[in-house]
């Protein structure tokens, strides 16, 4: 849940930054296990709308949204990690449509090098402002960081990259080890949030535009590990 969150976070943080009313947001989540199921309730607290979820075997898709009270009942009706509804429909229907939903917002959540540059083309071509990326790697490369359909993404929307997006579980073991550490949800979810915020601060002050976030992010951690 905590990494859900820290997807979350990411999104809200951004459009704080670069500009843009988070409220009203429509999102599209791959994925519906801890870290998916977990963005997305946090999301629709913002005021987001999901419309589309695709799971690994079925997902859903309303394009008006579905309701705060609607993605809690999904994220606690989950059977394992996977999603369960009784208006389920098959994968391929979904996979056939979701891509050119209109939405703005894109948490991959799944396994990782599942995201396509078709797909990515599909969903830039509906709308799409910023990829959260809850996957450790989301595009379909063979690159271990950083490959060309990553690359292609980062040209045209805002990725934030996984190091910053889904460092939710990293961020709760450094802060559980840290001395004087107050553990409670509101200082553990804390710790998630200003990390995140200032690592998107030193990404905006060096690149205030709308793309390229992951290759500028790249560019400050690479520099300061040497």
């Amino acid at each position: 849940m905590i990494t859900g969150y820290g997807v979350a976070e990411a999104v809200k943080h951004y459009y704080s930054l670069w500009g843009g009313e988070l409220k009203g947001k429509r999102a599209v989540i791959q994925g519906w296990g801890n870290v998916g199921a977990a963005a997305a309730c946090f999301l629709a607290v913002e005021g987001v709308r999901i419309v589309g979820i695709l799971d690994r075997a079925r997902g859903l898709i309303r394009k008006e949204g579905f309701s705060l009270d609607e993605i809690r009942e999904l994220f606690l009706k989950r059977e394992g990690n996977q999603l369960h509804a009784e208006e389920l429909l098959p994968f391929e229907q979904v996979n056939a449509q979701i891509w050119d939903l209109k939405s703005e917002i894109f948490i991959p959540a799944a396994a990782s090098r599942l995201l396509t540059q078709e797909q990515v083309e599909r969903m830039v071509k509906a709308g799409l402002e910023v990829i959260s990326s809850g996957a450790n790697v989301p595009f379909a490369d063979p690159e271990i960081f950083f490959g060309p359909t990553g690359v292609w993404a980062d040209e045209r929307v805002a990725v934030i990259p996984d190091f910053i997006a889904n460092c939710g579980m990293a961020r709760v073991f450094a802060y559980l080890m840290s001395e004087g550490a107050e553990v409670t949800d509101q200082a553990i979810f804390a710790d998630v949030s200003e990390p995140i915020l200032r690592a998107l601060q030193h990404s905006y002050a060096k690149n205030q535009g709308k793309t390229k976030l992951s290759q500028t992010s790249y560019e400050i951690a690479l520099a300061q590990l040497m």
